[in-house]
């Protein structure tokens, strides 16, 4: 990876390169390129949440074409936004702001779109946080857990170029010892972005190899390790226990890893996130959610009902493959992008 890249990556998630000027020194052509990053991710993000943001969009103007806001139109307005999954809460908080000052009295589209934008920003502000890296720990151990198909190893390899954009020395650990394809998948991803790779035979023990691994990272001297496991249903028992085994050898080597347990999670899936979040939370210990797919999907909303309901801190979003298409959650652009303004 050119050092030109690693530098647009690194000031999108935060970091800075050894050789950036520091605050104090005078705006560099870099500046332009970061607001143009900025914008193309928007551009990215508006077309992605596109499916859900016109299915919300399509109902509201259906409902609030030249109508009084009464009963009626409440009722209709609550099941588009159920129905789009933002969740009862958050529909019974957009449903409650609208009531304010508003009942009885005309009322347009874009008024309505106005209140489901700020309630949406409103509900996902709190968990809007960054993934940061803790200097203190060395290795800074990032267990990335979640179902089959949600996109773990792309979004290892994402977050890994991300790491390396910022200067730091990462490791990949190819715990999902299930699938070949896993394992070369993070091999390529490996070489892509100059991290090292532990990895083992297809069958080998996950747990084993990730305590190899996080020796080795910690011998030399790596920043972060990023461990991609295996995906598995919440409702399998067996497999479930491998992942809190992992947990507890990772705890032999650094009595205080995995320092974050991120949960990814597929947006096409709809309601049934909500049940792997309570799962993953309860089994693995889940500190942090990046959401992927929101590209191809109508049920972006989800995101927020379960922000409302779990209240977990979301670190990235993803709506494509390339590497620059995973960034820190924005709750303001997401609500606007989802409100189609």
């Amino acid at each position: 990876m050119s050092s030109k890249t690693q530098g647009a990556l690194g000031r999108l998630w935060g970091g800075k390169r050894a050789d950036e000027p520091g605050p104090d020194s005078a705006p560099s052509a870099g500046a332009e390129p970061q607001a143009s990053a900025k914008a193309g991710w928007f551009s990215r993000l508006k077309q992605g949440l596109g499916k859900t943001s016109t299915k919300l969009s399509d109902g509201i103007t259906g409902i609030f074409t030249k109508k009084k806001l009464e009963a009626a139109t409440l009722d209709d307005l609550e099941d588009v936004l159920i129905e789009a999954d933002l969740g009862v809460d958050t529909a019974e908080n957009i449903i409650t702001a609208l009531r304010k000052g508003r009942f009885e009295k005309d009322i347009s589209a874009d008024d309505v779109r106005a209140v489901l934008k700020a309630e949406v920003e409103r509900a996902l502000a709190p968990v809007a946080r960054p993934l940061v890296v803790d200097g203190t720990h060395k290795p800074h151990v990032i267990l990335m857990v979640g179902v089959n198909g949600t996109g773990k190893t792309t979004t290892v390899g994402k977050l890994a170029a991300q790491f390396r954009g910022q200067g730091k020395k990462v490791m990949l650990a190819a715990a999902d010892t299930f699938r070949a394809a896993a394992i070369d998948q993070l091999g390529i991803w490996g070489k892509r972005t100059g991290a090292s790779v532990v990895s083992g035979a297809v069958g080998a023990d996950a747990a084993g190899l990730v305590y190899d691994a996080l020796t080795r990272a910690r011998d030399d001297g790596a920043d972060v390790l990023l461990v991609d496991t295996a995906g598995r249903l919440q409702n399998k028992e067996g497999l479930m226990e491998e992942l809190a085994k992992i947990v507890r050898v990772l705890r032999k080597v650094d009595p205080s890893a995995p320092h974050d347990v991120l949960l990814v999670l597929d947006a096409t899936t709809g309601q049934n996130a909500l049940s792997q979040v309570e799962v993953f939370r309860q089994r693995a210990g889940v500190t942090g959610l990046v959401m992927t797919k929101l590209d191809g999907t109508a049920r972006g909303g989800i995101l927020v009902a379960i922000s409302a309901k779990h209240a977990i801190p979301v670190h990235a979003i993803g709506v494509g493959e390339s590497i620059d298409d995973l960034q820190p959650f924005d709750a303001g652009e997401f609500a606007q992008a989802i409100a189609g303004s």
